[in-house]
């Protein structure tokens, strides 16, 4: 499998989509890319090789991997179906990784970006399809060493697959905004809430599912026609905010930093969970209006400004406050969720919109005089403490 990984990604082999997988809509799953620091600088430190040689040892419900670079790793929860399940397995994830750094001289964090780390100085993890990657994006691979966390959500079927993406694709910026912790990047405050936000843009397949795909053979024939040309191999190769994951039968959120508490990630996942179960029960929902400028106008005001930025809803065209426009989505939700910790999954999202967000919290902390390496402590000693926002 990971032979025919590399030949994808080094334009070697042919082009491959799977058949899209059966499952149960709303069920989830997350994924966390977390930053390996050094405990004396908090800079990043290239331990992940160790960290994950000691996760192998461990029996767990969750999985392990490398990442592009070795001060990066990626834990995946297993499917998920509820708030206290997706809380209480990330809690379990936060302790065990911590545990298993701190053996190696390591610290744990999440984040979106690391605040004053330079790019040309990380080191790709030495496996071949991470090497296949800097052959075809170059300089690309390591600048790409940001912290995202995916949510994906069971669809059901490869058409509604299609027609989920759609519809949460206009609510990503949301979840930008939400999720925004990374002020600064390469050692400058960059006048972003979400800096992260800004680097998947430079790759190619960026972006967002294209308006004119409206169902599963649409998709395909777009992978075809994009396969002739070489640009696309596998369904790796789309780098969209939202993208169908037909292997899993998910759709996946892409667009959010690692929230700097395993809570804040399990209350994030089912805030997208409920809106895919609200758009499963309107089978004949379609976005009504697709303006890609429009999306990417409210992007770009979710990572600048996060939940203190604004945002126009593509229904209405009315422009409202973040904040106003999720509170009015958890309000819905909560009147139709069946799942019992929905509630306490909404007070952690209000606590996430409190004072600025996580992005104002850390912006706070500069401004008191705290240094950059201050900056990742803090934000190491967040991910590290145990229990709940």
């Amino acid at each position: 499998m990971e032979a025919l990984q590399a030949q994808a990604v080094s334009g070697e082999g042919a082009a491959f989509l799977p058949d899209f997988k059966d499952s149960t809509v709303g069920t989830m799953g997350i994924e966390l890319e977390l930053m390996v620091l050094d405990r004396l600088t908090f800079d990043l430190f290239p331990a992940a090789p160790d960290i994950l040689r000691l996760l192998d040892a461990q029996d767990k419900p969750w999985v392990h991997t490398p990442e592009i670079t070795t001060s990066m790793l990626e834990v995946a929860t297993s499917i998920l179906s509820s708030y206290d399940e997706a809380a209480d397995q990330l809690e379990h994830i936060r302790a065990t990784v911590s545990r298993a750094a701190f053996e190696v001289g390591a610290s744990i964090s999440g984040g979106g970006a690391h605040p004053f780390q330079k790019w040309s100085e990380q080191r790709i993890y030495p496996k071949e399809r991470y090497f296949a990657s800097e052959r075809k994006f170059g300089y690309l691979a390591k600048l790409f060493t940001v912290f995202g966390m995916h949510v994906h959500v069971g669809a059901g079927s490869a058409d509604e697959a299609i027609r989920l993406c759609a519809l949460l694709t206009q609510r990503a910026p949301l979840f930008i905004a939400l999720s925004a912790n990374s002020p600064c990047w390469q050692g400058e405050v960059s006048g972003f809430c979400s800096s992260r936000s800004n680097v998947v843009g430079a790759f190619p397949m960026s972006g967002i599912l294209p308006a004119e795909v409206r169902s599963w053979q649409d998709f395909r024939d777009h992978f075809d026609q994009l396969a002739q040309y070489g640009i696309v191999k596998s369904i790796k190769d789309f780098y969209w905010d939202v993208r169908p994951k037909p292997e899993y039968g998910t759709i996946e959120l892409r667009v959010l930093d690692t929230p700097l508490k395993p809570v804040y990630a399990a209350a994030l996942a089912c805030y997208a969970r409920e809106l895919c179960l609200e758009f499963a029960d309107q089978p004949q929902r379609w976005p009504t209006n697709t303006s890609r400028e429009l999306y990417i106008w409210n992007r770009f005001n979710a990572a600048r400004d996060g939940v203190e930025g604004s945002w126009i809803d593509p229904d209405t065209g009315t422009s409202m406050p973040i904040a106003q426009a999720v509170r009015a989505d958890l309000e819905r939700l909560a009147r139709r969720s069946r799942d019992p910790g929905f509630g306490t999954a909404c007070a952690v999202l209000e606590r996430l919109m409190q004072d600025g967000g996580q992005a104002q919290w850390l912006r706070k902390h500069l401004a008191a005089g705290g240094a950059m390496n201050d900056l990742a402590r803090m934000a190491s000693e967040f991910f590290e403490e145990p229990g709940k926002a």
